[in-house]
C-alpha cells in the first residue's frame, strides 16, 4: 500500500509520514500542483490531505483525484480549519476519515490508515472481480460470434476452391494452363490461407478432452504462435517459441489449454514488450511452459504513464479466468519479473499411460 501525504506545513507533514513511514511507502507533497505531479507519476492507495493548501483547497484536490485519477482511492482529511469543510459535510462525499490537528495520537492515525488499507484491499477485489466477470461475459460471446461468423464463411471459401481447381482443369485441357493458371494458383493458395484462419476461430471453441504427450503440446503452442504473430507484427513484438520438451505426457483439455494461452499472450501483448518468447521445460513431476517478455526501452514521461495505468499483467482482466480454468486442468499459474518484463509459468502434472484414464479435465 502507497499513501500520499498533502501537507504545506514542513514539520507537520514530516511528522505524519514518520509515523507512517514504518509500515507504509509514504510521498509528501507541499502543494497542490506537486501531488498532481505526483499522482500522475505513481499508484497511490490513500491520500491524506490538509485542507488549506497553496494554489487549491484539499476539497477541491479531493474532488480532481475522485473524478480525474482513481474514485476508490481512500481520501483522509487532517486539517486545523474544520470550519473550511464540516466533518458532517466531507464524510458524505466519500471522504473516509476526518481528523482534527493535535486531537490524535500517532498509534489513533495509523490504526485510521491500516483500516482504510483494508478498505482499499476490498474495492480492489470487488472490482477484479466484476471486471473478470464482464470479461469473461464478453469472451464468451465473442467467441460464439466469431465461431458463427467462421462457419458462414467457410462454405463460400469451399465453393470457391472447388471453382478454381475447375477453372484451372478447364484451361489446362484449352492451352496446357500456360495462361491464367499461375494466377489461379496464387488465388487458391490465398483462399486456403483464408480457410486456415476460418478453422482456426472454429477452434477456438471446440473442446476437445485430452493433449497426449511433447508433440500435441509444441502444436499447440505453435498454433498460438501462429494465431499471435499478425497481431504481434502491428505491435512491434518479436514472438517466437522453444519446445525442449522430450517423452513427457501430459492429460489436459486442448482446447481449454489454447484458450488460456492465447489469453495470456494477448494480454502480454497489450504492455509494450519488444520480445515474447514461449519455453517448455521439465521439472520433477512437472511439465512447465513459461511465456517471458522483455519491454521496449520508453521515455520517463511513457513509464509514469504504465504505472499510472497499471501496466503489469499482474493486473489484468484475464488473469483470474486463467488461473481458475489452469486449476481445473490440475495445474497452477505463477507471476514474476523477467529481465524487464514479466514472466508467467503454468505448470501441469506429467502423467503416464496408467493414469490416463484419471487424468483431470475442464468442461
Amino acid at each position: 500500500m502507497k499513501v500520499l501525504i498533502i501537507e504545506d506545513e514542513e514539520h507537520y507533514g514530516e511528522f505524519l509520514k514518520k509515523i507512517l513511514q514504518k509500515k507504509y511507502s509514504c510521498n509528501r507533497a507541499k502543494d497542490g500542483n506537486e501531488a498532481k505531479l505526483l499522482l500522475y507519476r505513481n499508484i497511490y492507495d490513500i491520500i491524506i490531505y490538509d485542507l488549506r493548501l497553496p494554489g487549491m483547497f484539499g476539497r477541491d484536490l479531493i474532488k480532481y483525484v475522485r473524478t480525474r485519477v482513481d474514485p476508490d482511492i481512500i481520501n483522509i482529511v487532517v486539517t486545523g480549519y474544520e470550519q473550511d469543510w464540516p466533518a458532517i459535510e466531507a464524510t458524505e462525499e466519500d471522504v473516509f476519515f476526518y481528523l482534527q490537528k493535535g486531537g490524535f495520537r500517532p498509534e489513533e492515525l495509523l490504526k485510521v490508515v491500516d483500516n482504510a488499507a483494508q478498505i482499499r484491499q476490498l474495492k480492489q477485489k470487488e472490482s477484479t472481480y466484476i471486471k473478470n466477470l464482464i470479461a469473461s461475459e464478453k469472451l464468451a460471446a465473442t467467441g460464439k460470434l466469431a465461431v458463427g461468423i467462421a462457419h458462414e464463411i467457410n462454405n463460400p471459401l469451399q465453393s470457391m476452391l472447388s471453382i478454381t481447381e475447375l477453372m484451372k482443369k478447364k484451361l489446362k485441357a484449352v492451352d496446357g494452363g500456360q495462361t491464367l493458371t499461375p494466377d489461379l494458383t496464387i488465388l487458391e493458395k490465398g483462399i486456403s490461407r483464408i480457410k486456415g484462419i476460418v478453422k482456426q476461430l472454429i477452434d477456438l471453441h471446440r473442446i476437445d478432452y485430452t493433449i497426449k504427450g511433447t508433440n500435441q503440446l509444441s502444436t499447440i503452442i505453435d498454433r498460438v504462435v501462429s494465431f499471435l504473430r499478425p497481431i504481434a507484427k502491428e505491435k512491434n513484438t518479436t514472438i517466437s517459441a522453444h519446445n525442449t520438451l522430450q517423452n513427457t505426457n501430459i492429460y489436459v483439455s486442448e482446447s481449454q489449454f489454447f484458450h488460456v494461452l492465447l489469453n495470456i499472450c494477448m494480454n502480454l501483448l497489450d504492455y509494450k514488450n519488444e520480445t515474447m518468447t514461449i519455453e517448455t521445460e521439465r521439472e520433477p513431476n512437472y511439465v512447465v511452459i513459461q511465456v517471458r517478455t522483455k519491454k521496449k526501452k520508453s521515455s520517463r514521461e511513457s513509464r509514469a504513464d504504465e504505472q499510472r495505468e497499471g501496466s503489469r499483467y499482474t493486473e489484468s482482466l484475464g488473469l483470474e479466468i486463467s488461473k481458475s480454468i489452469v486449476q481445473h486442468l490440475g495445474g497452477a499459474i505463477g507471476i514474476g519479473d523477467s529481465e524487464n518484463g514479466e514472466l508467467v509459468t503454468i505448470r501441469f502434472p506429467f502423467t503416464t499411460e496408467k493414469s490416463r484414464d484419471n487424468a483431470r479435465v475442464f468442461t
